[in-house]
């Protein structure tokens, strides 16, 4: 009984204390002794936002792909919803700063097409300077930033027309160039889904 009383009480604390819906982090130790892709694996399923992905590794860049469905397109790139790109990217960007990566490419697509939809680029210089707590206090009014953060993005043309002017606006271009940069895992993972 005891047991049963202290496993209510811990589900009460840990729900008032998640109340704000952000995952909670995985530690490091937590997962210390996997491999690299059971670690990214483990990060993404423990973060909650996308059921159905992949992930492809090269060297120590990843891939995070996943299908952008039943969402416009106007939410999926611009909008501060739980399964908005901006969300999920940010959320698992900062989740899986604690594996030191180069690279971080987050890819959603369309899945009847395979046509990559949004996507953006984090190197790990750029993960070093992003502050993840400023950016949750901002991105329900400025969901746009993430674009401003990345290293690179890309909007697809058909999800860039979906937008009106207003949301063009905000964030600026339909896709941004890594500056000073040969990234191959960028320029193939950011554009294309296989």
């Amino acid at each position: 009984m005891k047991k049963l009383l202290f496993l209510i009480l811990s589900v009460l604390v840990l729900s008032a204390c998640g109340g704000n819906n952000e995952p909670v982090q995985l530690s490091f130790d937590e997962i210390q002794d996997l491999a690299l892709d059971e670690q990214v694996k483990a990060i993404i399923d423990n973060a909650g936002l996308v059921e159905d992905y992949r992930i492809v590794l090269d060297g120590n860049s990843v891939a995070v792909v996943y299908p952008a469905e039943y969402i416009s397109d106007n939410r999926l790139a611009l909008d501060d919803s739980g399964e908005s790109f901006p969300n999920v990217a940010m959320t698992l960007v900062e989740h899986l700063n604690i594996l030191d990566l180069d690279e971080i490419v987050i890819t959603s697509y369309e899945p009847s097409t395979d046509l990559t939809k949004v996507s953006a680029l984090f190197t790990n210089e750029t993960i070093r300077e992003l502050d993840f707590d400023k950016w949750k206090d901002e991105k329900e009014k400025f969901p746009q930033r993430i674009y401003r953060y990345s290293d690179g993005y890309l909007i697809r043309g058909n999800v860039w027309e979906n937008l009106n002017e207003d949301e063009q606006e905000a964030i600026g271009n339909e896709s941004k160039n890594v500056i000073n940069s040969d990234s191959q895992f960028w320029e193939y993972y950011g554009s294309y889904v296989e």
